[in-house]
């Protein structure tokens, strides 16, 4: 696996019919992954931080946002400033689509970052193109890919790809820059970034690549001390983080089954019947017809390198997901388990050309179905974003005419969702399940200001009575009142 590169296989030491087979996956994959995109694009609407990212400069000033900014989150993740920018930029100028874009066009350029990586541990070429599609295959991965406001996720995991490939050159001083570019966009990168590099170094060169790695992670960590914030959530001491590890129980399960696409992959296969059975049987057959071409090319190793690699990869899966579970609470979603997504797809890139496959064409057939099943998950969560974007639009418009400027409102018996089935994560669900979203976005599609009281299946609370508020809206109402 990423042992591998001690001893790289020529890349072009493989037939025309793998290398090209390799290149139809790849291109496939990015295909779908763009015209699953389009609609997103072309609707071009917000979602949760986007509307104060567009809003908030408006009221604030651009610079006193970045300034509340600074001051509500100190260090952490500063990558969020571009995110500001980003949005600023373009809401009241351009299509809202055009922010989309940008995170959209880091996602595939990961593709070809992973391809590229995948060639300088001595990857095959067709296991090379593997890698670069199944980062594009994650299941849920359009919450990282088409969201504005998790624009650092792609911008760091693209920064700490180019960092990996610099280490290994030997071009430390652009390698560490890169580096301290991904730890200030992505915090799940700072600590496995210094194992990395010294995995894909020359053994020469390792103690300096992990100096300099080490010396990143120090300044990004002290740096954190020192600025940590005024949100109560960055100041948890250690005992209390220690103590929540054991809080949810069923985070270990859940977060990584959501990420892999266990429950919206099913979700997704019913979601589309009878539709979803000819997209994977026409996997099936694809892949039961492209696995012998793939596994001609592999070059198996031995199992102590298997084993050592294995190994590697566990830890850095780990040290990716140290933040993740010791925050407090413990908060997973897709685009939290995009960094860990994409170590599998590297691994599985390098594990695919490393062993001796006895089946190749039942290999062929499950990466077939996989691929078809985290096609029809991509599908179902666009088409929820879709119809939860129209709904919040619709719905800004019903409580902006059931109140004055200014006014107050309750909304009674709020679901995460406003569309079923829908899977887990931020990109299925609407904006009036945060008092503060719900805001932003009244003002952002009617320029209407009200405070909002919310009750229902999230919160343990009644809803407060008419006398209370100007107006107590049931969110069945809201629901019949948004529809077109």
């Amino acid at each position: 696996m990423l042992t591998n590169s001690a001893n790289p296989v020529p890349v072009g030491n493989v037939g025309p019919q793998p290398e090209f087979s390799g290149r139809v996956i790849l291109v496939v994959a990015v295909v779908a992954f763009v015209a699953i995109a389009i609609p997103v694009v072309w609707r071009g609407a917000p979602l949760a931080d986007d509307f104060n990212n567009c809003v908030a400069p408006t009221e604030l000033g651009l610079d006193g946002f970045v300034a509340a900014s600074w001051q509500q989150l100190g260090a952490i993740r500063p990558a969020r400033i571009l995110e500001i920018l980003l949005a600023a930029s373009v809401c009241g100028a351009l299509p809202f689509g055009v922010a989309i874009l940008v995170p959209l066009l880091l996602t595939l350029s990961l593709a070809l970052l992973v391809r590229g990586t995948l060639r300088d541990l001595g990857t095959p070429e067709p296991w090379a193109n593997v890698g670069g599609a199944l980062w594009l295959l994650q299941p849920l991965g359009t919450e990282a890919g088409l969201w504005p406001a998790a624009l650092h996720v792609p911008l760091g995991l693209v920064l700490a790809l180019v960092a990996v490939r610099l280490y290994r050159r030997g071009r430390l001083g652009w390698a560490a820059v890169a580096n301290l570019g991904a730890a200030m966009s992505v915090e799940q990168v700072i600590f496995p970034l210094t194992l990395a590099a010294w995995l894909v170094t020359p053994p020469g060169k390792r103690p300096r690549a992990a100096i300099a790695s080490g010396a990143v992670i120090a300044a990004v960590v002290a740096s954190v001390l020192l600025w940590p914030g005024a949100n109560p959530r960055l100041r948890v001491s250690l005992l209390e983080r220690i103590a929540g590890l054991t809080a949810d129980p069923f985070f270990y399960v859940g977060f990584p089954a959501v990420g892999l696409g266990l429950h919206s992959i099913p979700l997704a296969i019913w979601w589309a019947l009878p539709w979803s059975l000819l997209v994977l049987a026409a996997g099936a057959v694809v892949g039961w017809w492209m696995g012998p071409h793939l596994t001609t090319a592999s070059r198996p190793v031995g199992r102590r390198e298997l084993f050592t690699g294995f190994v590697a990869v566990v830890a850095i899966v780990v040290l990716s997901n140290i933040v993740v579970v010791f925050a407090v609470p413990q908060q997973g979603s897709p685009r939290v388990f995009a960094p860990t997504w994409l170590v599998l797809a590297i691994a599985a890139g390098a594990t695919g050309a490393s062993v001796r496959w006895r089946r190749p064409r039942l290999l062929g057939t499950i990466g077939g179905l996989f691929a078809a099943g985290a096609v029809l998950s991509l599908m179902l969560s666009v088409s929820v974003r879709l119809r939860s974007a129209d709904f919040t639009a619709r719905a800004a418009a019903v409580v902006a005419a059931r109140i004055p400027d200014g006014g107050s409102v309750a909304l009674c018996h709020v679901r995460r969702t406003v569309v079923q089935p829908a899977p887990r994560g931020a990109f299925a669900v609407h904006e009036f399940i945060y008092e503060w979203a719900a805001e932003r976005a009244l003002r952002y599609y009617t320029g209407h200001h009200a405070t909002f009281y919310l009750s229902g299946e999230l919160w343990d609370r009644p809803c407060p009575p008419l006398r209370n508020v100007d107006a107590v809206i049931d969110f069945d109402e809201l629901l019949t009142g948004a529809r077109p």
